[in-house]
């Protein structure tokens, strides 16, 4: 509600009149306080001195020898009003009420009288006129009372006693609080009185604006055809012609503006690169969807996008590239991908620089096929140089003389003939996956049982596993679905999984391997507790040569490209393979393969070796 100035004009009145009306209010319940209690100390004054002067036994030099009398009269002469209580005290050794309107201190101590002051006491034997208003509870008693001692003197200046009077308040407070009530109420009526003068005061001032500003909400809106009514010559009429000339010229700007404006929207929004423009100050003046995206770019982060091209490099920012003479390029890594950045300035018809414009290009797969095609050379040469060092050394070692032994003879060909193999499969391999991404490898294909195919590829690996005393138990359904897959090709699959899990299991570890028809599907699950796969590796598994333990991987054995043909078969045959794996527990492999026909069948066949 505050929001609209008409209530702030309001607000304002309001306050004003509530603070002129508190301060008045303040001085004169005040003022009106100190009043009533200068009269009364001065009442209070004037009838102690009446009391003195009225009495005769109170002018004596000792007022020992007319006790009787001035209790006489206290109790018959002295008029005291209904609010008062006087105590006409002897200065003794002790001191002595002598004379009292209250009957129960006569005779007492005025020390040890509640309602007297011992302070004014005190000050009155020194011969000062004391008084005072104790607090609202004095010594257990709940009342508002003006104290008076009055010392009284002899001819000689000594203090014969004290009149100590005191004076009830109850009744210039009642008429204070009265008063407060009384502004209380005069005040709301003038606030009430306020906000409504104010109401039509701010109505009027506000109404006009409120019409320009309805004007330019709809020109917000596009429509341009908005005039104010101008019904003064002020500063608010003066701001309707501003608005009526404003929105004609503003017409005949947009109409020019309206498409070179279309032609450059049209030209960044569909770059396939990411274009984002900064000023001086670092403030984001232009950025195309695809910079958004890739900055995270939306109207929260706008003034600081100087801020966000220096995160991705500080070579980036506008301090440093305005030592480098505005232009240059820099590649950066955005949120995984790689982005080749250009940037250069652009500059106002002076030649002055405005600003930077910067593009990126995302070049990932570039990158990414450069790093794949670097990676994948120092592969093969890592992978040929092994067994060419081999041959070669063997070979030197046969030549300098070593055909002369038989046994070693023997011996260094069969070395140099097993790393010839091992060269042959790598090349084999290669060339396999290299025909398979290219779709040039030719499938022979045909109904086949999988459980056959498992239990053949189980046969043949089962001597690895009891040279490592490992113990593999089969679970393959009779009468299992067959499926429309390449023959060789389901046995390489089944023959790199489970040459895996035998190769990565520990001696005396367990192999589980099942086989079974669900749904539409045959799944096949080959689970061992070996030494498991890092989370971290478990995207890479399938790519071509990647080694979990590289060194111990290249000691077992192999060429690194098993899983990556396997998952090319799969997928060539509409089939899918899911690995899970944990580090110490072991890995589960699952194979699923769509069913060529349905057979049912619920008998099972277990073995364990």
């Amino acid at each position: 509600m505050f929001r609209s100035i008409r209530w702030r004009f309001i607000l304002i009145y309001f306050l004003l009149v509530f603070l002129a009306m508190a301060i008045v209010g303040f001085f004169i319940i005040d003022n009106l306080e100190k009043i009533q209690l200068d009269n009364i100390t001065k009442s209070m004054r004037s009838h102690i001195t009446s009391i003195i002067a009225s009495s005769s036994y109170l002018q004596e030099d000792d007022w020992h020898d007319y006790t009787e009398e001035i209790r006489t009269s206290v109790r018959e002469n002295i008029q005291i009003g209904y609010n008062e209580n006087l105590y006409i005290i002897l200065n003794n050794e002790d001191l002595e009420i002598i004379g009292s309107t209250i009957d129960n201190v006569v005779d007492k101590n005025p020390y040890d009288v509640k309602r007297v002051n011992n302070f004014l006491l005190e000050e009155a034997l020194l011969g000062e006129i004391s008084e005072t208003i104790p607090p609202e509870e004095y010594d257990g008693i709940q009342s508002k009372v003006k104290h008076m001692a009055y010392p009284v003197k002899n001819q000689q200046g000594d203090i014969t006693g004290i009149i100590y009077l005191t004076y009830s308040l109850e009744s210039v407070y009642e008429t204070v609080d009265n008063s407060k009530v009384m502004l209380t109420r005069a005040t709301i009526l003038a606030l009430i009185i306020t906000i409504i003068i104010g109401f039509f005061i701010a109505t009027s001032i506000t109404k006009p604006i409120k019409d320009v500003t309805l004007k330019a909400k709809e020109m917000s809106r596009g429509n341009f055809d908005q005039f104010v009514d101008v019904k003064s010559t002020d500063e608010i009429g003066q701001l309707g012609m501003m608005f009526n000339y404003l929105t004609k010229e503003l017409k005949n700007r947009i109409s020019e503006l309206s498409q070179e404006k279309s032609k450059i929207e049209t030209t960044f929004n569909y770059m396939a690169d990411g274009v984002i423009t900064i000023d001086l100050k670092g403030k984001i003046i232009h950025a195309n969807p695809v910079s958004k995206n890739i900055l995270n770019i939306d109207n929260t982060n706008i003034d600081v996008g100087d801020k966000l091209i220096s995160k991705l490099s500080p070579d980036l920012s506008l301090e440093t590239i305005e030592k480098n003479s505005w232009m240059g390029d820099k590649k950066v890594e955005i949120k995984g991908s790689i982005y080749n950045i250009n940037y250069a300035p652009y500059k106002n018809d002076k030649g002055e620089v405005g600003g930077v414009i910067y593009v990126m290009q995302d070049i990932t797969e570039q990158q990414k096929l450069e790093d794949m095609r670097k990676e994948f050379i120092a592969n093969v040469s890592h992978e040929l140089k092994t067994p060419i060092t081999t041959i070669k050394s063997y070979s030197e070692t046969l030549l300098s003389g070593a055909l002369d032994y038989k046994e070693t003879t023997k011996e260094f060909v069969g070395i140099i003939d097993a790393e010839t193999d091992r060269m042959s499969r790598l090349v084999q391999d290669l060339l396999k996956l290299s025909r398979m991404e290219y779709n040039e490898e030719s499938w022979k294909k045909s109904l086949v049982n999988p459980g056959e195919i498992l239990e053949s590829v189980y046969k043949k690996l089962r001597i690895r596993a009891n040279e490592k005393n490992q113990r593999i138990r089969t679970n393959i359904e009779k009468n299992t679905n067959k499926v429309l897959f390449d023959k060789e090709g389901l046995e390489q699959i089944l023959q790199n999984i489970i040459a895996n899990s035998i190769k990565y299991t520990k001696r005396n570890g367990e192999i589980n391997i099942r086989c079974f028809n669900k749904e539409e599907n045959i799944v096949i699950l080959v689970e061992d507790n070996g030494i498991g796969i890092p989370k971290e590796d478990m995207s890479r598994i399938f790519e071509r040569f990647y080694r979990v333990d590289k060194a111990r991987s290249r000691d077992m054995g192999g060429t690194g490209l098993g899983l990556a043909i396997a998952k090319h078969i799969a997928d060539d045959h509409k089939s899918k393979i899911e690995i899970n794996s944990q580090v110490n527990v072991g890995t589960q492999v699952k194979i699923t393969i769509p069913a060529a026909e349905i057979d049912s069948g619920d008998e099972y066949e277990d073995r364990e070796v």
